[in-house]
């Protein structure tokens, strides 16, 4: 039987490294409207909603239209403004942007129970660091157990 190579599963063991662009390969603006498409289409309110929440929490008219633009890669002269972006991911319950952002520089971002069971992991492994060196110390001092 032929094993066919699993290209969804993220390899936890794998070290991402930072997206190096090539020339005339950073200009972003039509995967950032593509990516503001993708987290309206995941948005569990719709745009109109989307929309007023923006504007209550901002301050300012953030209007249904900005939004179509925003995400029409056809009009990707129309991005999103950088400093909407949270508020954006904010009132749509995403982290796609982030998510992405942080893709490109070569990292990984961990939310909730999955962040504070790496800092458990890593507070582990120092403990554990920590228990060998005082063995060694203490088989140095002549206090073997």
């Amino acid at each position: 039987m032929r094993r066919v190579k699993d290209t969804q599963t993220l390899d936890i063991f794998e070290v991402p490294e930072p997206v190096v662009p090539m020339p005339g390969s950073g200009n972003y603006a039509a995967q950032v409207s593509e990516l503001v498409g993708i987290v309206m289409k995941d948005c569990p309110v719709d745009r109109y909603e989307v929309a007023a929440q923006m504007s209550r929490l901002s301050g300012d008219d953030v209007s249904k239209h900005m939004l179509d633009a925003w995400s029409s890669p056809a009009r990707s002269d129309h991005n999103i403004p950088f400093y909407r972006i949270p508020l954006l991911e904010e009132v749509c319950q995403s982290h796609v942007f982030t998510d992405w952002i942080v893709h490109l520089r070569g990292g990984r971002v961990a939310y909730g129970r999955e962040a504070l069971a790496a800092e458990y992991g890593k507070l582990s492994r120092v403990q554990e660091r920590v228990n060998a060196d005082l063995r060694k110390l203490k088989k140095l001092m002549g206090e073997d157990q």
